[in-house]
């Protein structure tokens, strides 16, 4: 006898979990053209309601002008003229000797500035004589300004301001502006900008000023250090990683349990943290191990932004594309794991799949042309081209001349890769994955209910010479779907997995 509908449901709701990463391939050319759009953070937009991305890692950012506006530096500002009735062509603009500018930068506490551009020139750099003073409101002054540069001299005030939550008015802007136009209210907490006091300039040329900073480390949570239960006041600075490389594990749990621009996880009835509330943190925390780990310990690193316009699940996306990894949501919890090597070790009897175990046909499924690359184009931001665009290129003469010489190629975009290394690697990984990735789907008892998505399983079957024996060769899978039959068997789906692809 069937089951009923809704216990069809519910079951098919507890136990289908599924592979994040194959979902994001049908969604791959929407994507990209959304990508398009990331050279933008490298200019300074006009706007009240423009997203404000937030930053990991080390990254050159632009921003969004949410103040201008001119005056004498005192507090007064621009003022024009009532024309002469004897010369009513004339008016007379007065009180335009500064140009005050607030400049929203990145969303969430920011470790610190490292270079601040002008237009297309480096005027101030840590590194290169530039101080970074703490002021009264819980800001930061620059100075120490590049020589021969206009910043150089002191009537040039520019403050910046990491983003946290207890930051106040600028009292530069507001001794320029005067405090009814930019009032003690005007914080800005949970934003870094930067607030600048400047000397008008026929250097311009008529145009605003273009300022773009390199900034360094959202401060986020190192999920290595929590422990189920944690709350906000049990948390503190020990708690918390900042700076350049961050770890894709942190980062997506940053994201996770963002109330502004992620889903609110972990989480109570109240709204405040409490750690493992909706996230396995043990999955978490092997995860970030494993990205330190991966490609000969060199790891994955993460330095970039999220594009917060685009949806939760997209943005998911872009960071499990940066490690390899996997999200499930198993027993009422979030999971990550990250594909590596050696995962085919030790399997237990469980995850090896005889002819007997194996209910009917197996239906086997290799890769056709139209899904094979033998070249891919990598597209980031690298510092070296001063964070504007630059690719790599990755091709096979041997997998051409397979294809009869014709090129087989793809582009992938990322927007929180920096480093021309690891772009090589993963489109390396995609290039050879596409020649060898082979998929079966099988139908197997009621035991195929403890497999979840992400998991490697052998398949041994003398009609395919899988196997141990002579002249038999081992294949292994990686589990992607599992759906639950009427006749309570499951029906797998499964790819090829092959230790030595794996990074």
């Amino acid at each position: 006898m069937g089951l009923d509908p809704i216990t069809k449901f519910i079951i098919r709701i507890a136990i289908a979990a599924f592979s994040y990463m194959q979902q994001r391939k049908a969604q791959k050319k929407a994507e990209r053209q959304a990508r398009a759009a990331r050279s933008n953070v490298l200019v300074n937009k006009q706007s009240n309601n423009d997203p404000i991305y937030p930053l990991y890692g080390r990254q050159r950012m632009g921003g969004t002008r949410v103040f201008i506006e001119a005056s004498d530096g005192a507090g007064n500002i621009q003022q024009i003229t009532v024309p002469d009735p004897a010369e009513p062509d004339k008016t007379e603009v007065t009180n335009t000797t500064h140009l005050n500018m607030v400049l929203a930068m990145c969303e969430g506490e920011v470790d610190t500035i490292e270079e601040l551009w002008f237009n297309d020139t480096k005027v101030w750099e840590t590194a290169d004589g530039g101080t970074i003073t703490a002021n009264s409101s819980g800001g930061y002054d620059l100075g120490g300004f590049k020589s021969g540069t206009k910043f150089s001299n002191t009537s040039y005030t520019m403050s910046w301001y990491p983003g946290t939550t207890t930051q106040t008015v600028d009292t530069r802007m507001q001794t320029s502006v005067g405090s009814g136009v930019w009032p003690s209210t005007a914080r800005l907490r949970g934003i870094s900008y930067l607030a600048m006091v400047l000397n008008a300039s026929a250097d311009w040329g008529g145009n605003l000023p273009t300022f773009t900073a390199v900034l360094a480390g959202k401060r986020i949570l190192d999920v290595s250090t929590l422990v189920t239960g944690d709350t906000d006041s049990s948390l503190n600075s020990g708690n918390y990683t900042v700076g350049a490389d961050q770890n894709p594990a942190d980062v997506l749990y940053d994201l996770l349990i963002s109330r502004e621009f992620g889903k609110g996880l972990d989480r109570d009835e109240n709204e405040d943290y409490q750690a493992g509330l909706h996230i396995n943190l043990a999955s978490f925390q092997q995860a970030r191990i494993d990205c330190a780990a991966s490609r000969g310990g060199s790891g994955y690193k993460i330095n970039g932004f999220l594009q917060t316009e685009k949806q939760i699940f997209d943005n998911v996306g872009e960071i499990l594309e940066t490690c390899n990894g996997i999200i499930l949501f198993k027993n009422g919890l979030y999971e990550l794991h990250i594909k590596k090597k050696d995962q085919q070790l030790s399997l237990p009897d469980s995850k090896i799949f005889t002819r007997d175990k194996i209910i009917g046909e197996i239906n086997f499924g290799m890769q056709d042309k139209s899904q094979k690359l033998n070249k891919v184009t990598g597209v980031f931001n690298n510092p070296v081209t001063k964070y504007n665009d630059d690719m790599v290129v990755v091709k096979s003469d041997a997998y051409i001349t397979e294809d009869n010489g014709s090129v087989l190629e793809a582009q992938e975009d990322y927007t929180m890769i920096t480093e021309e290394a690891i772009v090589s690697d993963l489109i390396t990984q995609m290039m050879d994955i596409s020649r060898q990735e082979q998929s079966v789907k099988m139908e197997v008892s009621h035991n195929g209910l403890l497999l979840t998505s992400g998991d490697i399983i052998e398949i041994r079957h003398p009609d395919f010479g899988w196997g141990t024996g002579a002249g038999e060769t081992q294949k292994f899978w990686r589990v992607q779907e599992l759906k639950l039959s009427e006749e309570n068997t499951v029906e797998v789906t499964c790819t090829t997995y092959n230790s030595a692809l794996e990074l």
